[in-house]
């Protein structure tokens, strides 16, 4: 696997004169002195981060400036969470008229802030299978606004082609591309012709499931505008998850390196194992995706999907026979987690009405554990899981 992570984005916002600490103060302050009116003035119309922390933070600047780095971007914003950053770039782009062309496979709760809170406002879209960039442009009309796409896609981890999607993008129309799954480390969205990169920086980005975030980098006039957004709704990134997230980024390269090698090498396995039906991973040469995945990112991720075989039951029987892995929500940990999709907000059907495909799928998360920690677990769970009956619990839905 070829990964090569610039960490010069990293050590470029690291002090390097005497006495400097070579960690970012956690700047607390919800509220700052000025010198006098004038200078109270001038704080508040240029949007300094030293006038009020709704407005700007010392500690979440810093975290800001060193993901536009990573990104190869003019600027960057942090958010108090993925969906505050998702939220507040939707609300400043979109207006009632405007259309959207978005990934089917999405985030349950980005779908639903286009499908049924921005739907309600007067702002149409149309959700398309994003991995043929045709569907796209077969749906661009004349008030499109904005194409949504979200690569590696959640939690079936589609793969969409950005730089071909990108030919399709004209004067008016926005790119954005949530790719919480890859982390800057593995893709660069900007260069392939995006016009915004969002993540959550909950995951890979923070990377130690302890701090909750969200980040969009793009040119400076867009990020301006979601900085107003931002002002307005509230959604600002506390300055001690801030300097949480400035922590993780400086890990950011070698822990990536790891899931996903481990994380390829569990796809690898598990794709010639006879319990597991499908197996869902962009760097696996078999997948779908790896043509694309393989041309756009710097290795696999650090999640891997599959289904084992017997549906729903197997799928939950399996997760309970995890000894070593837990069953939790989230992904980018260092710890190796699994969660069910089917069980949580992703529906019973898909985007055309057709069974789930989601439906006893299990959504891994690698860590960093040894791989064979990890597979010894992963393939006793199989094999209780293939043997057993049904259980005889009541899942609630």
């Amino acid at each position: 696997m070829s990964l090569h992570f610039d960490t010069r984005a990293v050590r470029a916002h690291v002090p390097h004169g005497a006495n400097q600490p070579l960690s970012e103060p956690i700047v607390l302050a919800t509220t700052y002195a000025a010198g006098t009116a004038a200078n109270h003035r001038e704080l508040y119309q240029s949007g300094a981060t030293t006038f009020y922390r709704r407005f700007g933070n010392p500690t979440a600047a810093a975290a800001a400036r060193v993901i536009a780095d990573l990104e190869g971007a003019e600027e960057a914003i942090v958010f108090g969470s993925g969906m505050g950053a998702i939220s507040s770039a939707l609300f400043a782009v979109l207006r009632a008229g405007d259309h959207v062309v978005a990934s089917r496979e999405i985030f349950a709760q980005t779908r639903t802030v286009l499908d049924t809170v921005l739907r309600g406002y007067g702002v149409e879209t149309d959700f398309v299978d994003e991995r043929d960039p045709a569907n796209v442009a077969a749906k661009i009309k004349s008030n499109t606004r904005l194409i949504y796409l979200e690569t590696p896609s959640n939690p079936l981890l589609h793969v969409a082609d950005i730089a071909a999607v990108a030919r399709h993008v004209k004067p008016g129309i926005e790119l954005f591309v949530d790719g919480t799954f890859a982390s800057p480390a593995l893709q660069s969205p900007l260069a392939l012709g995006a016009t915004l990169s969002i993540h959550s920086a909950t995951k890979f980005l923070g990377g130690h499931s302890d701090v909750m975030g969200g980040v969009a980098s793009g040119r400076r006039e867009l990020v301006a505008r979601l900085r107003e957004m931002q002002i307005l709704l509230g959604t600002v990134m506390d300055p001690h998850a801030a300097w949480l997230l400035l922590r993780g980024v400086r890990t950011l390269g070698v822990r990536v390196r790891r899931q996903a090698e481990t994380a390829l090498a569990l796809a690898g396995a598990l794709a010639k194992h006879p319990a597991v039906a499908s197996v869902s991973y962009p760097y696996l040469e078999t997948d779908p995706g790896f043509t694309v995945a393989s041309r756009q990112m710097r290795g696999g991720g650090g999640v891997v999907t599959f289904l084992p075989r017997g549906g729903v039951d197997a799928g939950r029987r399996f997760a309970d026979s995890l000894k070593l892995i837990p069953i939790a929500t989230s992904l980018g940990g260092v710890e190796t987690i699994v969660e069910l999709p089917y069980d949580l907000d992703f529906g019973e059907e898909n985007g055309d009405g057709g069974p789930s495909e989601v439906a006893g799928a299990i959504r891994m998360s690698v860590g960093l554990e040894d791989f064979s920690d990890l597979w010894a677990d992963i393939d006793q769970a199989l094999a209780a899981s293939h043997a057993r009956e049904p259980l005889d619990v009541h899942y609630a839905r």
